[in-house]
């Protein structure tokens, strides 16, 4: 099956049978009269997919092109809390459903099963839904409510593997995504957020491989179980890189890769600084010598072994997990999903699911479109499906007119949405030309 049939069976899919459940689960339809379940779903999130700030008129606008002929009063007089449980649910069977290109984003990339990205993102929600979504009572601007989203990208095939919603106050080392199988020969890449020795001894386990930042204190041994003077060690190893076997963990003595590499000065002490500052803001003291010291180096760890990357290719592909920190920013800025906008809590809540059933809609498209063209701005990718946000409603209810629309839409992203000439080679460019990697060792 080609991308355009997968995505057009997904949207068909949504918009017909996990409308219909939701709205059977919800009782959001009590009598059919102008609004039934495919109809009001689409009026929602098509009609904020194509204006995220939409108003009450725009809505009626896009029921019209749905088949529901109904006045703005209308639409908001359907702003309850029912629509809101409706809009959630299918929003959690939405993610359910993978939705991945054949084509690759580089041949790097082709050496793993899948390069998956694991990271999180939180919303602040209204107050009034902290029963639901517990947030950190204002810490860190988090809110009483709050839903973080655990996220996980396939960079092979662009696809959504999984996204689990769990309270904003929930550490990301606790999640359940740390046990996740993804399957032999699969890549996770992941932050400091989600360092456990514990977990990559299992990821080894299961033939799975790794890629993360070494955390402060790790215990660091030889192959022969010696315990290692790290910051002292590193400096007397030959070479821009360093990368030497370690056993990582004293516990748990895991046989991977310690890959390092030296920061010029004034990189370090940026990193200095905003160390100082996040201790401060959090303990309220200074950072230790040691830890200040950690900043003159990236360490990385893996179980991926040297015939199957170099060095510079793990550098390129741990900065590759920005596009997991990207994702989030399009369904932030360009789609208004953390916008609390409208007058009551509903209100918000309703374009807050919207938003996010359309931000996972438009990965979808983004996907079909322009997924394995490294030449594509997907921030222009995103802003190009607006306009085609209408035909696409009106070809759900047909098969051949969905299929035309998103044709017509491949069409004009691939003449079009071209990425802005930079001086300096992008991540796409180095995932596929490892020797464009300008990076400055000492």
């Amino acid at each position: 099956m080609g991308i355009i049939a997968k995505v057009g069976g997904a949207l068909q899919q949504v918009f017909g049978e996990i409308a219909a459940l939701a709205s059977q689960a919800s009782g959001v339809i009590q009598r059919q009269r102008k609004f039934d379940a495919h109809s009001l779903l689409k009026t929602f999130v098509l009609g904020f997919l194509q204006n995220p700030q939409a108003s009450d008129e725009d809505l009626a606008q896009m029921a019209a092109q749905c088949g529901a002929d109904v006045t703005p009063q209308a639409i908001e007089q359907r702003h309850t809390p029912a629509l809101v449980a409706f809009l959630e649910s299918v929003f959690r069977e939405s993610v359910k459903l993978v939705i991945g290109s054949d084509q690759s984003l580089a041949p790097i990339l082709e050496r793993f099963a899948s390069v998956v990205l694991l990271d999180s993102s939180t919303f602040v929600l209204p107050d009034e839904m902290q029963k639901q979504f517990r947030g950190c009572g204002g810490s860190y601007n988090s809110g009483a409510s709050a839903m973080k989203l655990q996220t996980e990208l396939d960079l092979r095939s662009g696809a959504l593997v999984h996204v689990e919603i769990e309270a904003g106050r929930s550490p990301d080392g606790a999640t359940s995504r740390q046990q996740a199988r993804r399957g032999e020969g699969s890549l996770r890449i992941s932050d400091l957020g989600y360092f456990n020795a514990a977990v990559f001894a299992e990821t080894t386990a299961a033939k799975e491989y790794f890629l993360s930042r070494l955390q402060f204190g790790t215990g660091v041994l030889t192959p022969d179980g010696q315990n290692v003077e790290l910051l002292s060690w590193l400096g007397k190893q030959p070479g821009p890189f360093v990368d030497q076997p370690i056993l990582l963990g004293k516990a748990q003595r895991l046989s991977c890769r310690l890959i390092a590499w030296r920061l010029p000065a004034a990189q370090a002490k940026k990193r200095q600084r905003k160390l100082r500052r996040e201790t401060m803001d959090k303990r309220g003291q200074e950072p230790s010598a040691e830890r200040l010291a950690w900043c003159d180096w990236t360490m990385l760890v893996t179980n991926v072994s040297r015939d199957m990357l170099t060095p510079p290719e793990a550098v390129i592909l741990y900065r590759a997990r920005w596009q997991i920190e990207l994702l989030f920013k399009r369904w932030k800025s360009q789609d208004l999903a953390a916008v609390l906008s409208g007058s009551t809590a509903v209100r918000q809540m309703v374009r807050v699911w919207s938003r996010l059933i359309g931000a996972v809609i438009q990965h979808w498209l983004l996907v079909a479109s322009a997924w394995g063209d490294p030449s594509k701005s997907w921030v222009k990718v995103c802003e190009a499906i607006r306009p085609f946000v209408g035909r696409i409603a009106a070809g759900l209810p047909q098969w051949h007119e969905l299929v035309r629309a998103l044709t017509d839409l491949c069409r004009a992203i691939a003449k079009t949405c071209r990425r802005n000439q930079r001086a300096k080679p992008g991540t796409f460019e180095l995932l596929n030309d490892v020797d464009r990697l300008d990076f400055r060792l000492t």
